[in-house]
């Protein structure tokens, strides 16, 4: 099986409008990158996790749409208008754009920084798939950001996630070839770890951590 997608109906909670756009259904992949982008089989879905208005440009995934969080979490289009204008907008590849701009609205709206890290993450991922590395480095900065965050403010939900961010961080570090903080954040992954399942996690970290050692990137 590979990516299959289906249109769905959408009301934009920013301006309006009405319209239709392609969400994925199903999904296939076989391994993954050291920061854990997978390797899809068929069409790349990674742009279509997001669904963007095609009149002011708000993303979201397909539950931001719902009247629920429209009501919650609502962002004006002049907010949309003046965070198209920030320069890195300019820099990302399309694909890339619908996570920041998500992020940005996440923001905005107060979200829990797990999220907004997680979307400016696979932001840099579609920056990869293009071989946009500076548009890449970037989004991997404000990956970091928030996922710091989410460890230090104790957000991540599922203690089980705590040691897959803490060791994510450090190899966002490493890529960015801050080797002091990967160091530091490879170092901390074993103590966080509560589940003898996730031996997985640190044999992960103690290979990227040699890398580091290495300068190997």
């Amino acid at each position: 099986m590979v990516t299959s997608f289906k249109l769905s109906g959408f009301t934009c909670p920013a301006c309006g409008a009405i319209f239709e756009a392609r969400t994925v259904t199903s999904i296939t992949h076989q391994g993954q990158d050291s920061d854990f982008l997978p390797h899809y089989l068929g069409e790349n879905p990674l742009p279509f996790f997001l669904v963007q208005c095609p009149e002011c440009s708000f993303a979201g995934y397909p539950e931001d749409y719902s009247e629920k969080a429209a009501e919650e979490r609502k962002v004006s289009s002049a907010f949309l208008k003046k965070t198209l204008t920030m320069p890195l907008c300019k820099k990302i590849p399309e694909e890339a754009l619908k996570f920041f701009v998500a992020g940005k609205i996440y923001e905005e709206t107060g979200r829990n920084p797990y999220h907004i890290g997680n979307l400016y993450l696979r932001g840099s991922w579609c920056c990869r798939l293009r071989e946009n590395r500076k548009a890449e480095i970037e989004m991997q900065q404000l990956a970091v950001k928030f996922l710091k965050v989410a460890v230090e403010k104790s957000t991540i939900s599922n203690p089980d996630n705590l040691p897959v961010v803490t060791y994510l961080i450090g190899e966002l570090y490493r890529r960015l070839e801050d080797r002091k903080s990967a160091r530091e954040w490879f170092g901390a992954v074993e103590e966080v770890i509560i589940d003898p399942e996730q031996q997985w996690i640190l044999e992960l970290t103690q290979k990227q951590a040699e890398l580091n050692e290495h300068f190997i990137n």
